[in-house]
């Protein structure tokens, strides 16, 4: 069987406040088992971090209600991917190795001016640094100061104290011991992480593998000076891994939207052009790819979301409730994708109420579809005569519906 689930990690590292209590976690890279032994850069960690946490894991289950710290690179500063964050919910951490030049400056006034909180990492204070932030400052919201780099206790309480007038919280970094931690709290440092509260603590997790090419498609599909959200459904529609990984990320804490999705057209005109660029700018730094729309699994939820459309054609049902039954069959094969139960996956994703009774509890007109793919699939033709009868259809209407959803289908 092909392999479309693929092991994801992201680690987590507690920031703690004075009085030893859970202020934020600093979001970490970390390499799953499966994955290829290439050196990434910056950049994409940071982008498969966001993919792992947004599309995947969560971001509520990876920070609760505390803040989430973010490495950011040059080329993400200045990416369009910030902004499709939650300014509540990141701070965004410029990595030390970031030149702080003209670009920086203006892309962080900006990101500060959309509510970002922005922090500056491993600051080790000599007059170079001061001097190389110093345009920085208006819009820093946290100080990493590199503990350790500072060896005079009235030096380390002398640069607390400008920070701290100049209304930047200043967290004191590698904190391993007992002593390093009174030494930086009676210097008046606001916050702590180091190995002396805890290491970071790797999360894992699975996930639908990314169609690299996919991803790739609707962006050059998305360059296009007049775009047709028809035409964005319809690739979608090609590429229903991606189409389970936008429910996620739609649905994520992380964007603070949580609604009742009705149909990819519906998501897609719930996030908005901009946000999914944005959204695939992120997969596409992660670098998936894979053979997941070759998987049996992702075929048959194709195949049923087909189904259930020409069924719905057949009734003569609505153009929206036609988008509502092509989606509920694309995700009703996820409990096998994930390996758990249906009602787990469902818990990820808000859907529309008639989608999820329909699925969970059979309800409906809509259950009585459910439960007739599985008539069949099962090879249980007797028991299909009282659903057919109560959806006045005839065993040729679903003889024709499925062979064109078996047309349509083919990947």
């Amino acid at each position: 069987m092909v392999k479309i689930t693929e092991e994801i990690c992201v680690a987590r590292q507690p920031i703690l406040n004075r009085d030893r209590e859970l202020f934020a976690y600093e979001l970490l890279y970390r390499r799953s088992s499966q994955a290829n032994s290439g050196i990434l850069n910056d950049m994409n960690a940071t982008a498969v971090v966001l993919d792992n946490i947004l599309n995947n894991i969560g971001i509520n289950k990876i920070v609760r209600s505390s803040l989430a710290f973010l490495n950011c690179s040059y080329d993400f500063l200045l990416s369009e991917i910030p902004f499709s964050l939650n300014p509540d919910v990141f701070v965004l951490e410029i990595l030390e190795t970031v030149k702080i030049d003209e670009k920086i400056v203006d892309a962080v006034k900006i990101l500060h001016e959309k509510g970002f909180r922005i922090a500056i990492d491993d600051f080790v204070p000599t007059k170079e640094k001061f001097t190389e932030i110093a345009p920085l400052l208006p819009y820093l919201s946290f100080c990493k100061l590199e503990y350790p780099e500072i060896k005079d206790v009235n030096l380390l309480r002398n640069i607390v104290k400008s920070f701290q007038q100049k209304n930047v919280k200043v967290l004191a970094e590698k904190i391993e011991t007992e002593k390093d931690f009174k030494i930086s709290y009676d210097a008046g440092c606001d916050y702590f992480q180091g190995y002396f509260f805890t290491r970071p603590e790797t999360i894992k997790s699975v996930k639908i593998s990314s169609n690299a090419m996919g991803v790739l498609q609707i962006l050059g599909l998305m360059n296009k000076d007049e775009l047709d959200i028809m035409d964005l459904e319809k690739e979608f529609k090609n590429h229903p891994e991606l189409t389970i990984n936008l429910l996620k990320y739609l649905n994520s804490a992380a964007f603070a939207m949580r609604s009742q999705i009705m149909s990819i057209r519906h998501a897609l005109s719930m996030l908005g052009l901009s946000n999914i660029r944005r959204w695939l700018l992120i997969l596409a730094y992660t670098g998936s790819s894979s053979n997941a729309n070759k998987s049996p699994l992702l075929m048959n939820a194709t195949m049923r979301a087909d189904f259930f459309g020409e069924l719905a054609k057949k009734l003569n049902w609505s153009l929206e409730k036609t988008e509502k039954v092509y989606l509920m069959g694309l995700i009703s094969h996820l409990d096998a994708l994930y390996q758990t139960s249906l009602a787990t996956v469902l818990e990820q994703i808000s859907l529309d109420k008639e989608i999820t009774s329909a699925l969970l509890e059979k309800k409906g007109t809509m259950g009585l579809l459910v439960s007739l793919i599985n008539l069949i699939e099962q090879g249980d033709l007797n028991g299909m005569d009282e659903i057919l009868k109560d959806l006045t259809l005839s065993s040729k209407d679903v003889s024709d519906c499925l062979n064109l959803a078996y047309k349509n289908s083919t990947i």
